[in-house]
């Protein structure tokens, strides 16, 4: 799970820019709403998108440090660093932390104990999963409704 990330940051990056780039190249293109009604909602809904990836993105990061800190050994790592919560000494008594995992929907850090119990850090921001979610949802909407107007748009110009 966690070689994942080393797929999904880059992607997410590349992603990121790409979206970017055509929504501010279809905002910019003077008389295009005239010539293609849904330019405008193409444009923000990449835009939108754009952000929702880049917030994903920011979470993974987070995760990435985690997981780092979690591989690196030595004095000090056991339990490992990540999963010392508040109330961690509960947790690590008996039987104790044995490891973690990456949950990427929703994005976040799992702490695994002995026992079979799980709970997730605070490494990765509160804010991240909401903001996505409404970022995604948002831009799929725009998208939708760029796709409606652009099939309008071409009922209208075939009865004609």
């Amino acid at each position: 799970m966690v070689p994942l990330l080393l797929l999904l940051l880059p992607g997410g990056l590349v992603a990121c820019v790409a979206l970017t780039g055509y929504g501010f190249g279809r905002l910019g293109r003077p008389g295009a709403e005239r010539a293609d009604g849904g330019g405008r909602l193409r444009g923000s809904a990449a835009l939108v998108g754009a952000a929702a990836v880049a917030v994903y993105v920011w979470g993974l990061l987070h995760v990435a440090g985690a997981v780092l800190a979690a591989e690196d050994g030595g004095t000090d790592s056991a339990p490992i660093r990540p999963c010392r919560t508040p109330g961690w000494q509960e947790w690590a008594r008996d039987p104790g932390i044995t490891g973690y995992t990456v949950s990427y929907l929703p994005v976040r850090f799992v702490c695994e104990t002995g026992d079979g119990g799980r709970y997730a850090t605070g490494h990765v921001p509160r804010y991240v999963n909401p903001a996505f979610f409404c970022l995604a949802v948002a831009a799929v909407a725009l998208a939708g409704t760029a796709a409606l107007d652009t099939e309008r748009r071409t009922r209208r110009r075939q009865a004609v």
